[in-house]
């Protein structure tokens, strides 16, 4: 395995991330709410339109095909063999992945909108108290990326670089 490849992979999947997440989310911020805290959800909800939803999720589809279409040819020019290594490389560069969308996003960018009441329907709401918002994010990014996302890319990258062979 190559650990700088693989911790410069997922620190540049890291950065393009967050920052496509969050360009879009100044185009779109009422579609993004939907990912919130259940309190802001349903504040925001009568302001949410369905088509900002649907671009929204293809949009984060697009993202994520295109990450892990990276991390698998990245992988192969790396020279990375074999089925555990594969697996293990893409787990890493998505916990990078992880770990920048809790810290960046979930505590960083939720103080910045907050702040600019960027969401209709949830200004000022309590929800966007750190107290509220922990209830998502730390089960979310602590339990299911962990267990469920993180091991996903691994498979993922390593079912394409066997099809790229």
């Amino acid at each position: 395995m190559n650990i700088p490849r693989i911790i410069l992979d997922g620190i540049v999947m890291c950065v393009i991330f967050n920052t496509v997440v969050a360009l879009f989310f100044m185009v779109l911020p009422q579609a993004y709410s939907v990912m919130f805290p259940k309190s802001i959800k349903e504040a925001a909800a009568p302001y949410v339109k369905k088509r900002e939803i649907k671009l929204m999720y293809c949009i984060l589809l697009i993202l994520y095909f295109l990450m892990f279409l990276y991390m698998a040819v990245s992988a192969h020019f790396a020279e990375i063999t074999g089925f555990w290594n594969l697996f293990r490389a893409g787990y890493i560069e998505m916990m990078f992945v992880n770990v920048g969308d809790f810290v960046l996003l979930d505590v960083l960018g939720r103080l910045y909108v907050k702040d600019k009441n960027m969401i209709k329907g949830a200004e000022n709401h309590p929800g966007w108290e750190w107290k509220e918002w922990k209830k998502l994010a730390i089960p979310e990014h602590g339990l299911a990326w962990v267990l469920i996302v993180c091991p996903l890319a691994g498979l993922i990258v390593a079912g394409i670089n066997a099809l790229i062979g």
